[in-house]
């Protein structure tokens, strides 16, 4: 029984990495507008920070999503 699980979760790991891939990628671009948008307009931080803040939010739940399926696919 715990032979085929720990197969399953092999199984998934190439999907789960993949899954993870994305939002880290998309975490680091997010930070790289944020940035840009701070070098532009240094007034604006306290607007800018939140907005970055909340698409790390979105970004974080897409991958916490991808990994929480190797337990839930068990």
């Amino acid at each position: 029984m715990e032979t085929t699980a720990v197969a399953t979760a092999m199984n998934l790991l190439p999907f789960v990495a993949i899954g993870l891939l994305g939002p880290g990628i998309g975490m680091g671009l997010i930070g790289l507008g944020a940035m840009n948008a701070l070098g532009r307009n240094p007034s604006a931080s306290k607007e800018i920070a939140t907005n970055m803040i909340l698409a790390l939010v979105f970004c974080e739940f897409s991958a916490l999503l991808a990994f929480g399926l190797v337990f839930v696919a068990r």
